[in-house]
């Protein structure tokens, strides 16, 4: 008789997989089905991206890279982040080139926690900071995020769940899978109790050019970028001062040229720099989900931290990859606009197709490229109303749980596909609703109000 397979380790054991690979799994198995699901642009990289990294393989420039990038790369990520966000980084200490944000989280928190250490994760969140988190040795905390607050970050729920072991707090916006956007004025509020308390703020900025606000389809760009101007709540306290100086602070700094709006970032906060580590991504800003190419902006102390762990990783970023990034941070932004202007129309489908639908109720998406829609109304879990609507209609979305227990009740659709799939989707998805919702229950009005009978 053979021996018994040797035991895997309880730590990779206890890392949860991801729910929506069991949602991929499931749609795979329905023949034409829609899907709602996949969070990646149907566009792919700019010409001049693909050239560059064409001509970078046919000079022979395929060889292993300092571990921290090339220095064309990194001085363009410096290029880009004053431009665009208004933040100043050393391109020599304080950028490395990552394989994409997920590995740079990971990154981040292996830099900065100890075994027992906590962090603090707003929730519904992207499905691997909490495993990220356990990977690194750390304890994940958990604090919802409020439909009556537009799913946005806020300081004060954030604070309630600082301990003593508390090292770090994950900043998302515009969130994945909320869509929400998190203005300026409540980040420099967050940015007071990251300094008061002493922890990092670990800030996830992939999204940061797909803001849209509350304006109509033809506002100007001003108006767009009215979550970066219009508070969601105001403190009339001591932090009142401080969110003037972040908004005039970046403003007066990305003013001038500025491509695009783009969302506002905690690392522009006042005494912020030295506690904020930024992880970014080509994958959504450029189409070039596929490449894995990234970056983080960090404190040069931090840099000599994740460098070395990166080193003993990977070696190094693929060359490739790394030219093209540059070609694509350095080029035109036209590809840029374009594909937010898509999202923005693509947007207004769903918005304007669940307008009349009593039985669903959905917060405004602000930012990013996903509607989080609330279907308690139909009296059915996530997991139950997301497995019905792909059995009974062939569409398929993500359950709001696969994001976090804070999710439950939610569902989140993308709409970065193909617009007629999408709009097809979403009228499938009304008539579901509509067909299986609690008239006691629906939606009275157009705008989104707290379910107080379901609480």
């Amino acid at each position: 008789m053979s021996n018994p397979q040797p035991t895997l380790a309880r730590q990779a054991r206890a890392i949860p997989r991801s729910g929506i690979r069991d949602v991929f799994d499931r749609v795979e198995r329905v023949p034409d089905a829609i899907s709602l699901c996949v969070g990646e642009p149907s566009f792919t990289a700019a010409p001049h991206i693909v050239e560059a990294a064409c001509r970078s393989i046919q000079a022979g420039r395929t060889k292993y890279t300092n571990v921290l990038g090339i220095e064309g790369f990194r001085t363009a990520v410096a290029s880009y982040s004053r431009r665009v966000k208004g933040l100043e980084y050393d391109s020599e200490t304080e950028i490395q080139a990552v394989d994409g944000a997920t590995i740079g989280l990971f990154l981040a928190l292996k830099a900065v926690l100890d075994p027992g250490d906590e962090v603090i994760i707003p929730s519904p969140f992207f499905t691997s900071y909490d495993a990220e988190v356990m990977m690194c040795g750390g304890v994940p905390v958990y604090v919802a995020l409020k439909p009556e607050h537009q799913m946005r970050l806020n300081a004060d729920d954030i604070e309630a769940a600082i301990t003593p072991r508390t090292r770090a707090v994950i900043i998302n916006s515009p969130g994945n899978p909320t869509g929400a956007v998190t203005p300026a004025d409540e980040l420099a509020r967050i940015a007071d109790v990251c300094t008061r308390h002493n922890i990092w703020a670990i800030s996830d900025e992939v999204y940061h050019p797909f803001v849209f606000g509350t304006g109509e389809t033809d506002a100007t760009d001003e108006d767009r970028n009215d979550v970066n101007d219009t508070p969601a709540y105001s403190d009339k306290g001591q932090t009142e001062n401080v969110a003037e100086r972040v908004i005039a602070s970046a403003s007066s700094r990305t003013a001038v040229n500025r491509p695009f709006p783009a969302a506002p970032s905690i690392a522009a906060a006042p005494g912020m720099h030295e506690r904020t580590i930024v992880v970014e991504s080509l994958s959504k800003t450029f189409a070039m989900t596929g490449w894995r190419i990234g970056y983080l902006l960090a404190p040069a102390a931090v840099i000599e931290q994740t460098s070395k762990i990166a080193e003993l990783m990977h070696s190094s970023v693929n060359s490739t990859a790394q030219y093209a990034g540059e070609a694509a941070l350095n080029g035109p932004m036209e590809p840029v606009v374009a594909m937010r202007e898509d999202y923005r129309a693509k947007r207004r489908i769903v918005m304007d197709d669940l307008a009349d639908c009593t039985a669903l109720r959905l917060i405004e998406p602000e930012g990013a490229f996903y509607a989080f829609v609330d279907i308690r109304a139909t009296r059915m879990d996530s997991a139950t109303f997301a497995r019905r609507l792909l059995d009974e209609t062939s569409v398929a979305v993500v359950p709001g749980t696969a994001f976090g227990a804070e999710g439950e009740g939610f569902v989140r659709l993308s709409y970065a596909g193909d617009a007629d799939e999408l709009r097809e989707g979403v009228r499938r998805l009304g008539a579901f609703a509509m067909r299986h919702g609690d008239p006691l229950l629906g939606r009275h009005t157009p705008a989104y109000h707290h379910l107080e009978i379901m609480a």
